[in-house]
């Protein structure tokens, strides 16, 4: 559609600007939102909320986010989530700072999806 189109634009216009920002305050680095880890650019970004409407442009639910660890976000299971360093010790604390709500709705999503059809994309004991 041509509003999606607009927003794409804009999305693209608001990462390019999201990642200077980030830059000038960290000394021109840029940590991904789950590992904690520098990325080197380009950044790829993650929308915290939704993405549709205002939230898909809205540079405030966008995080800075390598892409090995938010395929493994959207595709681990909460036990072997619970298992890596960087989801309980960076992406949970990170996301608990920047919105009560979505830490709460991350940790009761999780449990319904494992208590329904645990998946089992990963291996247990491999880490990322």
């Amino acid at each position: 559609s041509k509003k999606r189109k607009t927003d794409e634009k804009y999305y693209a216009e608001n990462c390019k600007d999201l990642t200077k920002e980030i830059q000038t305050k960290n000394n021109g680095k840029v940590f991904c939102f789950f590992s904690g880890l520098e990325i080197i650019p380009p950044v790829h970004y993650h929308q915290l909320k939704k993405r549709i409407g205002e939230f898909y442009t809205d540079k405030e639910w966008l995080v800075p986010a390598l892409d090995d660890y938010h395929l493994a976000w959207h595709g681990g299971n909460l036990e072997w989530l619970l298992k890596q360093d960087w989801y309980t010790k960076v992406f949970l604390p990170n996301l608990k700072a920047k919105s009560q709500e979505l830490y709460d709705k991350e940790i009761a999503r999780r449990d319904k999806v494992n208590k329904l059809n645990p998946p089992k994309l990963f291996n247990d004991e491999e880490e990322l």
